[in-house]
């Protein structure tokens, strides 16, 4: 199963970031008993025309990153269990032949968007007087002359006239012809600025009215079951320096969204067959400090990772639990009437830990991100010391070496770093997450408020000879892993932790 993710706007690329955080971890799709999904792999497509977006550019390096570590990995292969588990593929890796030509990339490419001014798209000055007039009505002067490679900041009347080409992009027609039975679709978007309320409705309008798109698959594809991420706002800004500048406006969010949410009821919710199959809503109003004012021509957009972000990174996770009964007619392929999900946590707090989610969250969250910690702590501290000893002396040998390749150094610089970032940002964020605490690199130490276990002689320890000693164990006689040492590291790792959690730290879950 292929499930498909537009990403579209800057909250489309923060919450996938997070997503990839929680791939990484080991967090994977699961079905309603449990059981983890086989054989499923995740194809972001991010949506926005401002690609200089900071956020977009480190979820573009952060993908790269996964991709390159989870491919020394596992390879190919769809199914894996442990860090780097669950298989993230650009668009153009899932088609195998294609007769348009694309990007080895993750993002969607809106050139015949965002190398002009909106006035420019639409051919205002070519427009006779009358349809000049009734344009001048609909657009605001600063509408008409914003340029679209910065988005369509906070308006998403001109997103939904920009966005409504995208149905005859080569990337739209390779997504239609690649999408096959079985296959899912799942929108990340804001609901309060301009590209993601535009761009949800009009791309689930394009797919459900595959029937008029030049596609093998689109019978399939005008069923598909869809899900929605729609989030309300959570973030504020500070006003302009320049007082004249109204581009976006805090006041306007909350207008922006109850309109958006009116017209969401009636295009893309409910009964019909051009209806969502899911929905989930989050939002959370005033736990935030003012972000900088930005309409994407300043500092591009470089925002801090916020709680809001990582709890929508479980929503398409949520959707794929969901049995196809859940979401299908299945006698006549029609979407049932579409289920909608809200998410609160267990303690209204602006600390979150660990123990502020609900369980159902911890159970999905908690192993993994402390397995991935501990992990980042080992690596940092612990591997150099041990290396020409225990595990690391069976085949297939870790050596000194082994610290200069390609795999250790994009997994202990370029992921990690990305990693340590988004946690600071989520920490000195207004609703501060603190996960683990901050420049602790004492294992005894490290989670929030979840200390070890009390044994017959004091606290039972947690470091790195307690991992090496029971890496050393799980790597006797163990033969899986071939010439691939990558793997060895990071499976004895991941099966050693889930041991020593269970039996070292005091129990969350």
């Amino acid at each position: 199963m292929k499930l498909f993710v537009f990403a579209i706007g800057g909250t489309g690329s923060r919450v996938l970031k997070s997503m990839i955080m929680l791939c990484a971890a080991g967090v994977r799709p699961v079905d309603a008993n449990g059981r983890p999904l086989q054989d499923v792999e995740i194809v972001p497509i991010i949506i926005d025309p401002h690609k200089s977006n900071a956020d977009l550019k480190r979820t573009e390096r952060l993908l790269s990153a996964y991709s390159t570590i989870r491919e020394k990995l596992y390879g190919k292969n769809a199914n894996a269990n442990g860090f780097f588990a669950t298989k993230i593929s650009s668009l153009k890796e899932v088609v195998s032949s294609s007769q348009v030509p694309l990007d080895d990339s993750f993002i969607f490419n809106l050139a015949a968007v965002e190398n002009y001014k909106f006035r420019d798209f639409i051919s205002y000055n070519t427009m006779n007087e009358p349809n000049q007039a009734l344009t001048s009505l609909l657009f605001a002067d600063y509408q008409l002359e914003n340029k679209m490679s910065i988005g369509f900041v906070g308006s998403p009347n001109i997103g939904s006239v920009a966005l409504n080409g995208v149905k005859d992009s080569n990337e739209f027609k390779a997504f239609a012809n690649v999408f096959a039975d079985g296959d899912r679709i799942f929108f990340i978007s804001s609901i309060f600025g301009g590209t993601g309320a535009a761009g949800f409705p009009i791309i689930v309008k394009n797919i459900r009215q595959a029937r008029n798109i030049d596609a093998k698959n689109k019978a399939f594809l005008q069923r598909a079951p869809i899900g929605g991420l729609t989030v309300l706002p959570y973030f504020s800004l500070m006003e302009s320096d320049d007082k004249n500048d109204k581009r976006i406006d805090n006041a306007d969010f909350v207008v922006k969204t109850q309109s958006a949410l009116e017209y969401y009821n009636n295009t893309l919710t409910g009964s019909g067959r051009n209806a969502v199959n899911a929905i989930f809503y989050l939002g959370d109003h005033g736990h935030n400090a003012p972000y900088a004012y930005d309409p994407g021509d300043k500092r591009d957009q470089h925002d801090p990772a916020h709680l809001i972000e990582m709890v929508g990174a479980l929503a398409p996770f949520k959707f794929l639990s969901m049995s196809d009964d859940e979401l299908t007619d299945l006698a006549t392929g029609d979407p049932l009437p579409t289920k909608a999900f809200e998410y609160g946590l267990e303690q209204d707090t602006d600390f979150v830990d660990f123990a502020a989610f609900g369980q159902e969250t911890r159970s999905v969250i908690y192993r993994p991100l402390v397995k991935l910690h501990l992990l980042y702590i080992f690596l940092r501290t612990g591997l150099n010391g041990i290396i020409g000893q225990g595990f690391t002396e069976d085949a297939p040998k870790i050596t000194r070496e082994f610290t200069g390749t390609q795999f250790y150094r994009v997994l202990t610089q370029q992921f990690f770093d990305n990693y340590i970032e988004w946690l600071t940002e989520l920490l000195h964020n207004r609703r501060h997450v603190t996960l683990f605490n901050e420049g602790e690199m004492d294992m005894n130490k490290a989670i929030h408020n979840v200390a070890t276990k009390k044994g017959l002689f004091g606290a039972k320890k947690v470091e790195n000879d307690v991992f090496k000693a029971e890496m050393n164990r799980l790597s006797r006689d163990n033969t899986n892993y071939g010439s691939n040492p990558e793997l060895k590291l990071m499976d004895l790792f991941y099966n050693a932790a889930e041991k020593i959690i269970t039996e070292r730290y005091n129990n969350l879950n």
